[in-house]
Parts: C-alpha cells; structure tokens; sequence
C-alpha cells in the first residue's frame, strides 16, 4: 500500500482509500491499510467507475505538488535517475512519520460521493429501448446500486441532539416518514427546522372557504412538531432529485443542508416516463386545459435527472452505505409500457378519460431496493447502529411483499449492532395502490391544485383510478393479524410472522414486546413500543383524500420494527437498551396545511442508548 501512495502511478480498489475531498481535480484521501493521507489525482468518475479507481497519482499530504498534474514519463526513465530514487526514499520517509501522527482511534469517513449521473438524451434512450447497449446498461447498474453519501455536516461540526428524558435516560429519536416526492418540500423543512414558522405557514396556504384550526388542534399541532424537533434519524421514502414536479430540487441533500445533518440517498427508479420527458403530448377536450398541462409536462434537459428514491438523514456520521436490490414483484418498466400499449388499443374513449387512465401510469427504470446505513453511535456496544430502509412493492399481492423482507432478513442475520428497521411496508393487504385523483394529479403535475376539481369529472367512468373494490376502501389499519379474525390474517401476517419468529446470529430479535408502560397514551399490545396503536389496531398512516363516492381509505402502510438486546420477541423483562419506546405516529401536523405535508404521516420512535430507568415515568 506504502507504493501506492509513493510510485506515482497505482490502481486500487475503492475500498483502500476513504475519499476526503470533492473536486474533480484533487481529491485527500485516507489510505485505511498505511494509515496515511495521501493526495492523488483523479476524476470523480474515475473513483466510482466499476468499483475501482485507476491510473492514481499519488503522493502522501504535504507533497500533493508531486501529484498535481498528471505522470506524463514512463515509470523507467522517471526512476532511472539517482533524483527520482531519493524521491521516493523521502516519500517513503514522510509516509512513515504521517502514519505515526495519526491517532489510532481516529475514524475517518466518506465527506461527499456520488455516482455518474445519465444525460437527458441517455435517459430518452433508456425509455426507447427495451434491452439498453451493455455500456449504458453497465452505467444504470452502476447508478441504481452507488449511493449518494454526504458527512458534509459532521466535518462542519453537527453534533446529534441526544435527547435526555427522565424516563429512558439519553435517546435516539427517529423518524421515519414518506414524503411523497417532496411535493409539499416548504412546509416539510419548515415543520423539521422553523417550527415556531409553521402557523404561518399553515395560514398562508389556508383556502379561503376553509375553516382555521381550532386552538385545541393548533395546540396538537404544535406538541407534535416539538416531537419532531430533537430527531437525530429520519429515514424517508419517495424523494426526488432532479424531476419537474418537484422543481429539479435535490430533495434529501437541501433537507439535510437545512438540518444540518449527514445524508445517504439510493436511486430507487429513473422517472422515465414519456410525458415526463416531453415525448409524448397531452390531449384532452378542453385546448386551454392541454396546453396548460402540457407546460408542465415539459422538462428543462438541463436539469432534468429523473431519480427517485430513498434517503437517511443523521446527526450521526455515516461509517458506510449500500443499497441491495429487492426481488422483482412488478416491472415498473416493462409493466407499464404494457398497460399503456392496452389503453392505445383498446377501445376508444374519450379524451379527457384516456388522459386520466394515462397518467395513472409511470414508466420507469429500477425496481425496488433497501438502504442499508450504518451510523457510528459511540453508546452502542459494538460502536455503531445499523438502519436498514426499504421500500416493499405497492403493485403485488402480499406473498411477494413477504418475499421481499425475506430477502432482507437473510441480509442482515449477521448484523451484531442494533437496528432499525423502517420503511413504507406497502401493507395493504392488495396488489394495487391505494390511490384517488387527486393523487394521481398531485403525483404527475407541476401544478396540481388548478386542475383537481376538472380531474375528478374527467375521470368519471376511469376504472384504473375509481373502480376498486369496496372493502378496498375500508380501513385496514392492522394487517399484521394478531388482532383481527382468523379469515383476515392470511393477506399480510405472515410477514409480521416471519419478524415476530426471526433471530439473528446473535441470539437477539426484533422487539415485540409492546408493554403499555413503554407505549404512547399507555397503549400496549404487539409492536405497540414501536408502532402506535389505536383504540382498534394501529394508528393509520396514510389516508386518502378526495376519493370516489366520499370514501376514505385509511392504512397503516409505514412501519419501525427494531432490535435492541431482547432475546425473546414478545416476552417482557430482560434489557431495554436499544429497545423501542413511546411510538407516535404524527397525523394532525401532516393534515394542518390544507395541502396536507404528503398523504403518509410522520411516525416517530424513541430508542434509548443506556439501560433506561425501570421506574416508568411521564416521557415527553
């Protein structure tokens, strides 16, 4: 390793070095194997490229003249003089007396790493071409499995929060929440950085015609967000970067530049749909409506990247990130090209009709994936906390969901570390997504709100978006099985069964335990410390507005399940350190605006970093 970083010329593999800097020219690495920093030159996309980082030219920190443009002399010439001998003895020399300097107890980590990102016209060759050339192949594996890493807030000095309460001692708090692209991003950032902001912003999107919040709801309102307020983790679903409905925004780096936190982000799918890309146009009856909505179909190719994903924001710094794709339960790409060819083919009807089954759906590259984040967190036993963040698959039917935390079981038995299990479970007990049309509108259009009301009659008659089953409509808001009737367990317990009964190689499992004196308003019941019950089953997390005939469909789609140090699931006793405490699923600031934050609610989990107290006591 020693020649690496002194013969000017090398390869390595990317797990040798830690990257310390970010410009495309000169980049600090840490060499972890000689314990040395180095300077080298390289691209960025010559570090991320197929898993190794070619043609380095490196020298240790302090020499970085050596290595500030590239070795243009053959290796023989260069070192055939007695000159470039002394080099490299002194290299060798200030090598050893940096690696003497350095503490060994000092953990480096990644600051900013990104995958290569595709071009607009690589992207509309993605969506034209069901088997993409190997290259271009070989660059979107390459960008659905690289995660976007940032500890930006750590080198600047964030420190977590680490929340102390009487009851459970010093705590992590963790929020797990799908914000639906970050449609709503203003009033997201306000409600997690300027909450004493959040009336405001509350009474500037009010409607006229709406009635204000009564002073006991604002008052709910405002417990909620100082729930919100100590969070050291989020784990969030359905963030954009780079697409028109959400203004090319990079949703999970400006959430983490606004609370000062570090970020890892997995590209879930491309968004390449061809009226995002403005390959295919809008018809409909009513022209000023077409071209309206046509706008703002219309995507600026400068900015347009298309991902869409999933991140972990935290106060705690990130030691390293993967993503690990989930079994296929649906083509996102091939799936939907089928059902629009269907609707082309099909009989005809009506335009504004054929525009609302039309944008129902979304054709996309990618598939469904899990993030896995290890934090260091110094009062974990083994030194870190690992978060483990899937997004299961909406349009299967449950046996394929089970599938899929299967997968994610056998990637994590090993795991000595706590963790934290969290995500968007899609538990819905169906194949299809609950959805409604303002959903649909809110989903695809830059401009929702104008074309909402028009949307709901355009669709009268659209069997992709109305038609669904009735008891689709009813409430669902306990799909483990362990409260309902026999006939109903089948659809999606038997996922919640294989977490129930799961033990890692370690001897621990997940915690079920669920003592009402370690739930939320004393609730108690399976899973109740880290899922928030209700008076029946679980508080629900994602309502649907606006649905047909005045129905409401309401879900407990999003889940925390964690594992502290229980080696028995359900039975109380034993240690609570890592374990969950006082769930809360946060339902009344999500729906204060009259544009609700997204159609899932915040659910937050507090995990102690010490053995809590065993004298139970009011927990804030």
């Amino acid at each position: 390793m020693f020649s690496k970083c002194m013969s000017g010329v090398g390869s390595c593999a990317k797990s040798d070095f830690v990257r310390k800097g970010q410009t495309a020219s000169e980049n600090l690495l840490y060499d972890r194997a000689a314990q040395i920093p180095c300077v080298c030159v390289f691209t960025v996309q010559e570090f991320q490229s197929n898993g190794a980082c070619m043609n380095l030219r490196c020298a240790p920190e302090g020499l970085k003249g050596e290595v500030g443009r590239p070795v243009r002399k053959p290796l023989r010439s260069r070192f055939a003089h007695p000159l470039g001998w002394t080099a490299s003895l002194m290299f060798l020399l200030v090598c050893a007396g940096t690696q003497a300097q350095i503490p060994a107890d000092k953990e480096e980590y990644v600051r900013l790493s990104a995958p290569a990102l595709l071009t607009f016209d690589k992207l509309v060759e993605l969506e034209k071409t069901d088997e993409p050339s190997a290259e271009l192949a070989a660059r979107l594996d390459q960008l659905l499995h690289t995660p976007f890493l940032s500890n930006e807030a750590f080198y600047g000095g964030a420190k977590p929060n680490r929340p102390l309460s009487e009851t459970l001692g010093p705590f992590i708090r963790a929020t797990m929440w799908n914000i639906e692209r970050g449609i709503e991003f203003d009033g997201i950032r306000i409600s997690l950085t300027e909450q004493d902001q959040f009336e405001k912003y509350i009474d500037g999107k009010k409607d006229p015609k709406s009635k204000p919040l009564s002073p006991e709801a604002l008052t709910v309102v405002k417990n909620q967000l100082d729930i919100l307020k100590p969070t050291d983790l989020f784990i969030l679903n359905e963030v954009d970067n780079g697409v028109t409905r959400t203004d090319y925004r990079n949703v999970a780096r400006d959430l983490a530049k606004a609370l000062n936190m570090n970020y890892a982000y997995a590209v879930e799918f491309l968004e390449l749909d061809p009226l995002n890309l403005g390959l295919e146009k809008v018809k409909l009856e009513d022209k000023t409506a077409e071209a309206d909505i046509q706008k703002s179909f219309e995507p600026d190719k400068t900015r347009y990247l298309g991902l869409h994903g999933t991140a972990v924001l935290s106060r705690y710094p990130i030691r390293k990130a993967t993503i690990r794709s989930l079994p296929v339960c649906y083509d996102w790409f091939l799936g939907e090209k089928k059902e629009i060819s269907k609707l082309e083919s099909g009989k005809r009807m009506g335009a504004n009709l054929a525009f609302m089954e039309r944008i129902a759906r979304e054709v996309r590259r990618g598939g469904r994936t899990t993030l896995i984040v290890e934090l260091a967190v110094p009062e974990s036993p083994t030194g870190a906390v690992t978060v483990v963040a899937p997004h299961l698959e909406t349009k299967c039917k449950p046996e394929c969901r089970r599938k899929q935390m299967t997968e994610i079981l056998g990637w994590i038995r090993a795991e000595k570390n706590p963790v934290i299990l969290a995500g968007d479970f899609n538990t819905s007990g169906s194949d299809t997504s609950p959805t409604s049309v303002s959903k649909v509108i809110t989903n695809r259009l830059k401009d929702p709100d104008k074309w909402v009301t028009s949307a709901i009659k355009w669709s009268t008659g659209a069997p992709t978006i109305l038609l669904m089953p009735v008891n689709y409509m009813r409430n669902k808001n306990d799909p483990t099985g362990f409260d309902v009737p026999f006939f109903a367990r089948k659809k999606e317990a038997k996922l919640f069964g294989d977490l129930n009964d799961f033990h890692f190689e370690d001897g621990h499992s997940f915690d079920f335990r669920g003592e009402a004196a370690r739930s939320a308003e004393d609730r108690g019941g399976t899973l109740s410390d880290s899922n928030q019950r209700a008076s029946k089953g679980f508080r629900y997390t994602f309502a649907l507005a606006k649905t047909y005939g005045h129905l409401v469909g309401e879900y407990k789609l999003d889940w925390i399940i964690v594992k502290g140090y229980a080696t028995d699931s359900s039975k109380p006793g034993g240690s609570y350190k890592f374990a969950p405490h006082f769930a809360r699923t946060l339902q009344e600031v999500n729906e204060a605006p009259d544009d609700s934050l997204s159609d899932h609610f915040p659910i937050t989990v507090d995990v102690p970093l010490t053995e809590p107290p065993l004298k139970v006591a009011p927990h804030p």
